[in-house]
């Protein structure tokens, strides 16, 4: 029982972190990070990782993940964290905060400061894989489109099989799965049943950017109802906020490899290169979008677009 109300606590305190927003800015920091020490704690290795160590690593999982920007900063989430009672730093004393009360990255690194969770969340992990795979599938839910889930869980190590992780517990997959009930029911609710049947129905179930349209059996396979403005952030599942895209280029634009104008001209990230570029993406930059519902009111709509380009294409 014990356990049991330790992991709820654990799951609340997730559920609640603090993050930063303005006006419908992404900051995946704090569940990337925390993700990371999810991925550490069933590798077996230190609670408590040095800053520099942390810098490095987050920086590669913003810069993959996180909003585009030309600057991160994971000295916030390193020091920020502690405040939402899942994180824990050894020696904070050593470290001057600036007017804003984040930390002097200087004082971090020459000191060497460390980071981590907490140790009785640690061991809870531990003792539990389980319930590290379902508290990192809420958090990428949380703040992650599906397209990201599998990229996300290998950078940060949580991709192999957890039931080999150690001290794997049987009998405690029992507790994990009754705190787990009440996240399930919440989730089924939250989603929009209807969406996907919509999407796909007013763009003639075929990929708006290159109108694949496969069935087998008569099933219609890889076209997707992608959120324009995510789920995740908030984004209203709507048709306007819906674009139908296979699975290729669902992919592309949650990373933002491409994006549309207001005017639904397709625009593609100068960033996006490589073998099959030209065949896949970039032919159609600057091209109207091939396919759009036949109501003007399905169209997707400029505030959604706007978030877009904004929060998730790449320049």
């Amino acid at each position: 029982m014990a356990d049991g109300v330790a992991h709820r606590s654990l799951r609340h305190r997730l559920a609640s972190l603090r993050l930063w927003r303005s006006r419908g800015q992404r900051a995946p920091h704090k569940p990337l990070l925390l993700l990371w020490a999810f991925g550490r704690c069933l590798r077996g290795e230190e609670r408590l990782a040095p800053y520099p160590v942390v810098a490095a690593e987050l920086g590669k999982l913003l810069f993959d993940y996180g909003p585009p920007r030309q600057i991160q900063h994971p000295e916030f989430p390193f020091w920020r964290l502690a405040r939402d009672g899942v994180w824990e730093i050894d020696r904070p004393h050593l470290v001057g905060l600036s007017a804003s009360g984040d930390p002097h990255v200087r004082d971090l690194r020459d000191h060497d400061i460390r980071g981590g969770l907490l140790a009785s969340d640690y061991d809870a992990l531990q003792a539990v894989p389980e319930l590290a795979d379902e508290l990192a599938e809420e958090l990428l839910d949380a703040h992650f489109p599906k397209t990201y889930h599998a990229d996300v869980l290998r950078a940060t190590g949580l991709g192999e099989s957890l039931a080999d992780a150690p001290g794997h517990r049987e009998a405690d997959t029992r507790q994990v799965a009754e705190s787990h009930h009440e996240y399930e029911t919440t989730r089924r609710l939250r989603r929009d049943a209807m969406f996907k049947t919509a999407v796909l129905r007013a763009y003639a179930e075929r990929c708006a950017v290159c109108a694949f349209q496969v069935r087998l059996s008569d099933r219609l396979l890889a076209v997707e109802a992608a959120h324009i403005h995510w789920l995740s952030h908030a984004g209203p599942s709507e048709v306007r906020n819906g674009l139908a895209l296979c699975a290729l280029h669902h992919s592309l634009f949650d990373r933002g490899a491409f994006g549309l104008q207001d005017d639904l001209v397709i625009r593609v990230s100068r960033q996006a290169t490589g073998q099959g570029h030209h065949d896949s993406l970039g032919r159609f930059d600057g091209v109207l979008l091939p396919i759009m519902p036949k109501a003007s009111a399905d169209r997707p709509a400029p505030e959604f677009l706007g978030w877009h380009r904004d929060r998730v294409l790449r320049p």
